[in-house]
């Protein structure tokens, strides 16, 4: 899933002058595919974990993450000494920056509501006006990448159909919410990114954004590179942190 994300990103351009290394992560006793809140939690611990870990190999300029229900946020971005970018996080900031309205696509009911918390966490969640969702697992959506050859797939009926579904839905949150801006959130889901921009296109709607959520994430961190920073210390303090304020 994620070597077809950045051989994606490479085929545009989007990573000219950045390496990207894919951690494996770390394991997790959860077994199974469901994501919900106390899946989140569970994986969490192990986010936190990799990142101390990558942090301390000291070979890297920023760390990335790619699950859209963005596990561990708080307590990563507090134990990182790194610039971290969530995917959603970043992907609801850029469309914020381009418009006013918004809707994020994810997979199921139960991930839906957990990027609606996450944005009220983030303070855009006046801008979110559907976190919407195609009940297909990513067990089935990357049976699809790995059964057709990208410059192939749209022309398979299961692909047409699975691409076609994430297109209704963003039309639904164009003319129902009048959104600006799309945002995929799961990362399985964003492999068919380029085709649901064509559906957009086809349907008329190519003045629409479309974001891909680990693409953001990806600018996000090549931003906070470049420019030198990173997540605030007093946002994210430790018990460590000299300049307290004097009230929260």
């Amino acid at each position: 899933m994620m070597r077809e994300l950045i051989s994606n990103l490479k085929a545009h351009g989007q990573l000219d002058g950045v390496e990207i290394d894919i951690d494996e992560g770390e394991p997790t006793d959860h077994g199974e595919e469901t994501r919900d809140e106390a899946v989140v939690t569970n994986i969490a611990a192990g986010v936190v974990k990799r990142v101390k870990a990558v942090c301390e190999m000291g070979k890297y300029d920023a760390i990335i993450t790619q699950a859209g229900i963005e596990p561990g946020f708080l307590a990563a971005r507090t134990v990182s000494k790194l610039p971290i970018a969530y995917p959603v996080h970043s992907a609801l900031h850029f469309a914020s920056l381009l418009g006013e309205r918004f809707s994020v696509l994810t997979t199921t009911d139960a991930q839906a509501l957990i990027i609606r918390r996450n944005a009220q966490l983030y303070g855009l969640n006046h801008k979110l006006t559907s976190v919407r969702y195609v009940s297909r697992s990513s067990t089935y959506t990357m049976a699809l990448v790995r059964k057709y050859r990208k410059e192939e797939r749209m022309n398979s009926p299961e692909v047409k159909e699975f691409v076609g579904s994430i297109v209704d839905q963003f039309i639904r949150a164009i003319e129902d919410e009048g959104v600006d801006c799309v945002i995929i959130g799961s990362p399985h889901q964003q492999c068919f990114l380029d085709e649901v921009r064509q559906g957009l296109d086809a349907a008329g709607y190519h003045e629409i954004i479309l974001i891909g959520a680990f693409a953001a994430a990806v600018e996000m961190a090549r931003a906070m590179v470049n420019m030198k920073v990173m997540q605030a210390r007093r946002a994210y303090p430790t018990d460590s942190l000299k300049a307290k304020p004097a009230f929260r």
